[in-house]
Formats: structure tokens, sequence, C-alpha cells
């Protein structure tokens, strides 16, 4: 004689296409990737690293919800400005109140920092390409600049280059 089992998938079936009513349909990784411009890889990495909440499976390949673009896209955004990764995870863990604002302003003013001592080294190489571009020199050994920089690394050996430190 069959035992009648009642507890199959039906109800979860039951509850996705609930789900499904109130959220929209779900999309394909495929679909999130063309909408937003990532290969699949790159939405599946973000999953796996915590930026993107776990996708619904449904016959075993994953379905996403419509909210998960604009998180890509924030996260897409963020990465332009040169966040990483962790800081991004950060902002989006919550991202109601006063907190995530707080947190953003903290991270903005970090990387404002860090952007403007990348403009002051840049505008430091700039000039010594500048103003080396014509040298006289006859060997990089008699080099006014190379023998300045060369003085300046053996004073400091564990300091990086840092050409706006180089005066002509």
């Amino acid at each position: 004689m069959l035992a009648l089992q009642a507890d199959l998938k039906s109800s979860t079936i039951d509850e996705q296409m609930a789900t499904s009513l109130v959220e929209g349909p779900r999309l394909t990784i495929g679909q999130v990737a063309g909408e937003v411009g990532l290969r699949t890889s790159a939405i599946r990495y973000y999953e796996d690293a915590g930026l993107l909440p776990h996708a619904v499976r449904v016959g075993g390949k994953r379905r996403y919800t419509r909210d998960v673009i604009d998180r890509l896209l924030l996260i897409r955004f963020c990465q332009r400005l040169g966040f990483a990764l962790k800081d991004v995870r950060r902002l989006l863990h919550d991202p109601t109140g006063a907190r995530p604002k707080q947190l953003w302003r903290q991270l903005v003013d970090a990387k404002l920092t860090e952007i403007g001592a990348l403009i002051e080294s840049a505008r430091g190489v700039e000039r010594i390409l500048r103003e080396s571009r014509d040298c006289d020199c006859v060997t990089l050994s008699s080099c006014r600049y190379l023998r300045r920089e060369l003085a300046e690394q053996r004073r400091a050996p564990t300091r990086p280059i840092r050409p706006h430190l180089v005066r002509a």
C-alpha cells in the first residue's frame, strides 16, 4: 500500500507564483546581464560576495527580481568612483536611515583625499615630463632629473617614487 505524502514542493511553487504576482516576473541571469551590461559571471560573483541577495532557483536556474538591476547599477556606479567592493557591501547592508548617509560621506571624504593625492602626483609627473621632453642630456646617467630622483631614493630607499617632490 502506498502512503500519501502531503508536503511536496507544490507549496513552494505556490509561494513562488504568489511572489511573482507581487514582485513581477523573475528575470534570468542572462536577462539581468543584458540589461545592465555585465557578464553573467560578474553577477554570480556579486551574489557570492554578498553584494546581491541570493537568487531564487527555478529548475536549478537563478531568477532575479527587477530590483536587482538597480542594485547592480549602484554597484557599478560605486566601482567607477573607485570604491572597493567591501565598501559597497557596507553601503548596501542597511540602505535606510542616517547610517548609510554618514558612511557614504566618510567614504567620499576618504576618496576625495586619495584623489587629491593622485592629482598632485600626476601634476608632478606632468611637470617632469614637460621639462624633460626637450632635455639635452646625452645619457640617462647625466640627466639632472634622473640624478635627483636617484638621490631621493638613496636617502629614503623604502619610499615609493613621488614625482611631485622632485624640483627642477
